[in-house]
């Protein structure tokens, strides 16, 4: 089926001067952190598809628009040259340029994208935006207007050398945009053709309840009841004009008309040619004005919409927007293709109807049931939602992320092998990546821990160790529920380029004894962004042997006192300068969980002289980074 196979953007708001380009599928679902461009990049699509009035005058970009970082540059470029080496030829004014790839293209899809073409294959359209300077565009006195003035600034105490660049004025009145095909600027696109490929986007703060009103002829819904009208409402229309014809014989209107009439004759003026007559009707009998008139209700016990609540109204609008767009019955000659992107379907919904909805999204331009097929539609979700990402199939998931200020991009099961070992991987990460573990994509660095004890109370050492939490760090805690980091960290082998710090268990004298280590050689050259930590024994035993005097002596034995009350009698003396380590953990060891949570409850209270084992340091240290440390060391 027809899609965008990828989008390329440069300079476009989150993304910078190196060009970021990311495939696309017929179901796309991107996740990840705040700010990292998903609703950029469907908004960079808009650019080139998007017939929305709005998006026509949002063509014409601001200065916000344009990278900050691209604009920095260029504005010291220009600080760096002298009066009298002024060479306006060498500036390098930043372009904002988006390509997207149209791909799997049926017949009647060619003839309308056949003069966009770029390869020899003729199988792929390429479309473009760019947004430049005009042509006319005299560089040369912009650029001594600026000189001038920054020798002024120069000379004076107010500003210093380093702020310079913030005072040069960017020309953004000199730009332009133009949308051309086939990699060729000369190519101007056919705004008829271009027409037939459509994008509707319901962004993040869509007014559900006001779409859902046909009172205005730009909302969603008068948009779909208007749609053929010529033929669809006469019946209405007949209906409509013999209801009229009974009002005006109704005797109690025809008095109200009277009395009315009466007053009219004695306080306007006379006009022989402009009788006082008025009338009482329903509405007009043309379409559009019935149409305006109807409104929707929904539920068991229907209520409008303005009673609904924020998710059934939400639910409401995505199914309007699909029925509509994702309709089959488009002409052709009208709509070749289209995309509908949906930023933060969960919005007001639930967990278990988050799930649902999602499931059935990336059911929609599937080919499971040929009859409900939408082989034209191509559908693009942005969310923060674990229970969107969970429910949908991973194959499709694609996370954005930074590195080193740079917007990329990973598949999550990109670079998993077709052989035993990469299905393995796969089929244990579908099973298991729950709305817990998915958290993973949306943080910058990851610890993962094997099971319930650490998942409680290494947040907690965090805090202890730096003063703020691991969220605010932007890290999480995965725990993998035994030993299955390696389906994990293959994730993060194969791309997804965010540190990762293992804790995990020697278990000497174990079968899987030598698990850790082979874990650790593996996985050493990834990049430099996993570390693992072996302690040398269970996570509870390294806490007791880091603590089994002194003054974490006794926060130990407070935890032991409120899970083993009786039992403490009888080792209060024998511990009081020192714990058993091998006793402390035989009498706690299955009620590990329990151990962690009384814990936990006690370094709340106070955690005066409490020492952090070792290997977890480690893994705090590098999850961090020695940056940081030097920040606060």
């Amino acid at each position: 089926m027809m899609h965008i196979s990828s989008v390329s953007i440069k300079n476009y708001r989150s993304f910078g001067e190196k060009e970021f380009t990311i495939p696309l599928k017929p179901f796309t679902a991107i996740i990840g952190e705040n700010n990292i461009g998903k609703s950029n990049l469907l908004n960079c699509i808009g650019l080139i598809l998007s017939q929305d009035i709005t998006m026509f005058k949002k063509r014409v970009l601001d200065m916000e628009d344009i990278n900050s970082r691209t604009l920095d540059i260029f504005k010291k470029s220009v600080v760096a040259m002298l009066p009298g080496e002024m060479d306006a030829d060498k500036l390098m004014f930043p372009e904002v340029k988006v390509d997207i790839i149209l791909d799997d293209l049926d017949e009647d899809q060619k003839a309308v994208v056949g003069d966009w073409f770029f390869e020899g294959t003729l199988s792929k359209a390429q479309l473009t935006y760019l947004f430049r300077v005009r042509s006319g565009f005299k560089k040369s006195e912009w650029l001594e207007k600026q000189l001038a003035k920054l020798t002024i600034l120069r000379n004076t105490d107010v500003v210093t050398e380093d702020q310079l660049h913030t005072h040069v004025e960017f020309p953004i009145e000199q730009y332009e945009y133009l949308i051309f095909g086939g990699n060729n600027p000369t190519n101007k696109c056919d705004p008829y053709f271009l027409k037939m490929l459509k994008l509707e986007v319901l962004d993040a703060l869509r007014d559900a309840r006001k779409e859902l009103d046909a009172n205005g002829e730009y909302k969603l819904l008068y948009r779909i009841l208007n749609k053929n009208y010529e033929t669809d409402f006469v019946e209405i229309q007949t209906m409509l004009t013999s209801l009229n014809k009974e009002l005006m014989k109704n005797k109690k209107l025809v008095s109200i008309k009277e009395e009315i009439t009466e007053y009219l004759d004695k306080i306007s003026l006379s006009n022989p040619k402009e009788k006082n007559n008025i009338d009482f009707n329903f509405v007009s009998p043309q379409v559009k004005e019935i149409i305006k008139k109807l409104s929707i209700v929904y539920g068991e016990n229907p209520i409008s919409i303005e009673r609904n609540g924020l998710g059934k109204n939400n639910l409401l609008f995505i199914s309007l927007i699909l029925s509509h767009l994702a309709s089959q019955t488009e002409d052709k000659t009208e709509l070749a293709f289209r995309v509908i992107g949906i930023e933060e379907p969960e919005a007001h919904l639930h967990p278990h109807l988050q799930t649902h909805l999602a499931r059935n999204l990336s059911k929609i331009n599937k080919n499971t049931h040929p009859e409900e097929t939408k082989k034209d539609t191509q559908i693009i979700i942005t969310s923060h939602s674990t229970n969107i990402t969970t429910s949908i199939d991973l194959n499709n998931l694609v996370v954005l992320y930074g590195e080193d200020g740079e917007t990329c991009f990973h598949y999550i099961l990109d670079g998993f092998s077709d052989q035993k070992a990469g299905r393995e991987h796969i089929t244990y990460l579908r099973k298991y990546l729950d709305a817990t573990n998915s958290s993973m994509f949306y943080a910058r660095r990851i610890i993962l821990v094997e099971g319930i004890s650490e998942q409680i109370l290494i947040p907690l050492f965090f805090e202890m160790k730096y003063k703020q939490s691991l969220e605010s760090m932007g890290a999480t805690i995965v725990n993998v529920n035994g030993v299955a980091f390696k389906h994990f960290l293959e994730v993060i082998k194969n791309g997804y380029f965010i540190k990762c710090g293992v804790l995990t268990d020697r278990d000497k004298g174990k079968k899987t004894e030598n698990r850790a280590e082979n874990l650790k050689i593996k996985y050493a050259k990834s990049n430099h962004l996993i570390e693992v930590a072996i302690n040398e024994d269970t996570f509870e035993k390294e806490i007791i042997k880091y603590n089994k005097v002194d003054q974490g002596n006794a926060i130990l034995k407070r935890v032991f006192k409120s899970l083993h009350k009786i039992n403490y009698k009888k080792y209060e003396e024998l511990w009081e300068k020192e714990i058993d380590v091998e006793i402390y953990f035989s009498e706690i060891e299955g009620d590990k969980s329990d151990f962690a949570f009384t814990l936990h409850e006690e370094l709340l209270k106070d955690n005066n002289g409490f020492v952090i084992p070792e290997y977890i340091t480690s893994i705090f240290e590098f999850i961090v980074g020695e940056a940081y440390e030097k920040t606060i060391g």
